[in-house]
């Protein structure tokens, strides 16, 4: 099976819950968050602040740093630390 292409920090979150078989609604409520807030952040319409990140590692079944970790191991470091008026 050919592995999903991860180009955002979005598609890892996404690769991730659905490797879990959970729904946007799962970790949106595991995050207490909606799902709206999951699927901006799943199509990288938004990035999550510090507190999410972490509470979507854990939703997750990770630790934050371990999240973060594999972030900067796809190169997409930059993109946790944009500035969006650059957008």
């Amino acid at each position: 099976m050919k592995e999903h292409q991860i180009s955002s920090i979005g598609d890892l979150i996404v690769q991730k819950r659905r490797a879990l078989k959970m729904s946007q609604d799962e970790l949106a409520f595991n995050c207490k968050k909606t799902r709206k807030a999951i699927s901006n952040i799943e199509t990288g319409k938004s990035l999550p602040s510090l507190p999410v990140f972490e509470k979507i590692a854990q939703a997750l079944g990770m630790d934050g740093s371990e999240l973060y970790k594999e972030i900067e191991d796809l190169g997409l470091i930059d993109d946790l630390f944009r500035d969006e008026k650059d957008e």
